[in-house]
């Protein structure tokens, strides 16, 4: 059951990020993304679906951490991303967490779903021998 905890935990910081967070566009967009994929990830059913939706917000958020540096680099592009301030500083902290988040989540729906295969078989084992399992 820790490893729902954990989920729901990442979840919560994910969407506490997302209102809280000092983020620019589409950060916290990742941010929504990922919680919905770790709270789709707590459930045997919607394991893969919610995996698929970390996994995508981790490689997401590596790919646009950098972008808006680029962007803000020159006078053509700079209604693509929020270019004043430290926007694009936060741009880059907001999208390094959403993806380390979305990984520690990733770890978790894993040992997760190994652990419930371990219950399964263990049951399978009790039904067949009629003894407990080691």
């Amino acid at each position: 059951m820790g490893e729902r905890t954990g989920l729901a935990v990442v979840a919560a910081l994910m969407l506490g990020c997302t209102v809280f967070g000092p983020f620019p566009h589409p950060v916290p967009l990742l941010f929504v993304i990922a919680a919905a994929g770790a709270v789709n990830a707590a459930f045997p059913l919607m394991r893969t679906f919610g995996s698929a939706l970390l996994g995508g917000v981790a490689v997401a958020g590596v790919g646009l951490a950098a972008v808006p540096f680029v962007t803000c680099s020159t006078e053509r592009f700079t209604e693509v991303f929020t270019c004043t301030g430290d926007a694009p500083t936060w741009h880059l902290t907001g999208a390094v967490l959403v993806s380390a988040l979305a990984g520690a989540g990733l770890v978790l729906a894993r040992v997760l779903g190994t652990a419930g295969l371990e219950r399964r078989l263990a049951a399978i084992e009790r039904a067949v021998t009629g003894r407990p399992a080691e």
